[in-house]
């Protein structure tokens, strides 16, 4: 009787396990967004931060702020991720429409988006 009661509890711990969702599921870019996630392969807890162009200047969620590592736009326009560093000229990176990256070499400047360039910032 033990025995069983050992298989049966132990079947039941294995099905439990095999039936739990991933602790942190990815978030889809959405249609109409430029998205950010903190981790490559857009991954990362919390899912994404999404930018909707055209609503002007944005600051990231601390989360990606300064750390995204992954990015996708799913609109037809050009956006502009911007660096603020503490000495000199802010910088610009320009995303456009269409583009993504699963490894974002520019994850540690990330201090803001905005759908018009700033005249200020060099390109970065």
């Amino acid at each position: 009787m033990r025995r069983s009661v050992l298989a049966l509890s132990g079947a039941l711990a294995a099905l439990a396990l095999a039936a739990a969702p991933p602790l942190a599921p990815p978030t889809e870019a959405l249609p109409g967004k430029v998205c950010f996630w903190p981790e490559p392969g857009e991954t990362g807890a919390g899912g994404a931060w999404c930018y909707t162009p055209g609503s002007g200047f944005a600051e990231p969620e601390q989360r990606v702020h300064r750390h995204a590592k992954s990015f996708s736009s799913q609109v037809d326009r050009t956006v502009y991720a911007l660096h603020f560093p503490r000495s000199g000229p802010c910088q610009q990176r320009t995303i456009y429409g269409g583009d993504y990256s699963e490894n974002w070499e520019w994850w540690d400047k990330f201090d803001g988006v905005d759908t018009n360039p700033h005249p200020d910032c060099e390109p970065g």
